[in-house]
């Protein structure tokens, strides 16, 4: 790109020198000079763009797979989560069955000697 924009150049100033040597110097147009330097910022902005396109183009890339992770680990734990749920459901619906304390035997023989 810039090679190109330097041979443009050099062609131009070539061109300017044979111009002079056989022809009068004619007056720059200012709209001329206006168009060539648009034209040059219009290039040097394609070339900003594409650079940002490719940038943007993978960032969007990276945040599609880390959402892909992100949707997986969300299902994982719909699941446990149900599952879950499905244990404390069972859990409370376990028929409450009241409990007996038994008494532990100890002989005083222990405590006598």
């Amino acid at each position: 790109m810039t090679r190109t924009v330097l041979l443009i150049a050099a062609g131009i100033m070539v061109g300017a020198l044979v111009a002079k040597k056989t022809e009068p110097t004619k007056p720059v147009d200012p709209v001329d000079l206006i168009i060539e330097k648009s034209n040059q910022t219009m290039r040097q902005a394609s070339v900003v763009s594409a650079k940002v396109d490719q940038q943007v183009s993978e960032k969007i890339g990276e945040m599609k797979e880390t959402i892909e992770v992100l949707v997986e680990e969300k299902e994982l734990l719909v699941e446990q989560v149900t599952v879950m749920q499905n244990e404390i459901t069972t859990i409370k619906s376990a028929p409450v069955q009241p409990f007996d304390v038994l008494a532990i035997g100890v002989s005083d023989t222990a405590s006598r000697k």
